[in-house]
């Protein structure tokens, strides 16, 4: 194995960014109720799979994962779903 040490980091092309926004948003659902410590190794083993021909391994897209997981967590969570009811206690 090479390492290099003062090798710049490499550019998030579109094509592997919206794979890894999908894989984010997508492991809400294969892994529900689970935190991103408990998603995060599969996630970064799922990568392995749906990369395609990115050249990008998982440390240079699991930001971008990371985000779209988040976002999708939030708008998946009951406290941030926009269809919920509205109560207001001092109306008349």
């Amino acid at each position: 194995m090479v390492i290099h040490l003062n090798a710049p980091p490499r550019e998030l092309d579109e094509v592997s960014s919206a794979r890894a926004r999908a894989l984010g948003e997508l492991a809400t659902g294969f892994y529900p109720g689970l935190t991103w410590q408990n998603v995060e190794p599969q996630m970064a083993s799922d990568w392995n799979r749906v990369r395609g021909k990115s050249a990008l391994g998982w440390n240079e897209v699991r930001d971008e994962a990371h985000s779209a997981w988040q976002y999708a967590k939030l708008s998946k969570d009951a406290c941030c779903c926009d269809d919920q009811p509205v109560t207001m206690s001092n109306v008349a």
